[in-house]
């Protein structure tokens, strides 16, 4: 493998890693959250399904996309994408910002 492959090979390994870290970190921000915001668990479930349900959809939408348009672009523009979701989630300050965030 080259060195450019290594590279890439690294490069899709850490936005994968990002993606199912920013998924696994709601479920043990619970405790803090519930009671931040003053909401249920089932408000709360909400919050770990939204990420679930917009990646689905954004999946799926982009697969009409990726065969059309230059792969890399469109990888970089879904990862500007989600780190911009990213940072708003860290400066909700309320429930319905922070699960819009998600979405």
């Amino acid at each position: 493998m080259s060195f450019k492959e290594k590279i890439l090979v690294v490069l899709l390994a850490s936005i994968n890693f990002t993606h199912i870290l920013d998924f696994m970190i709601m479920m043990p921000l619970g405790n803090y959250l519930m009671p931040f915001f003053k909401i249920s668990t089932q408000q709360f479930t909400l919050l770990v399904a939204a990420y679930t349900l917009s990646a689905g959809v954004s999946g799926f939408i982009a697969a009409f996309f990726v065969d059309r348009y230059d792969r890399k672009k469109i990888l970089l523009t879904g990862y500007v994408g989600f780190l911009i979701g990213t940072i708003a989630c860290g400066f909700a300050p309320s429930y319905h910002w922070l699960l819009a965030a998600r979405l």
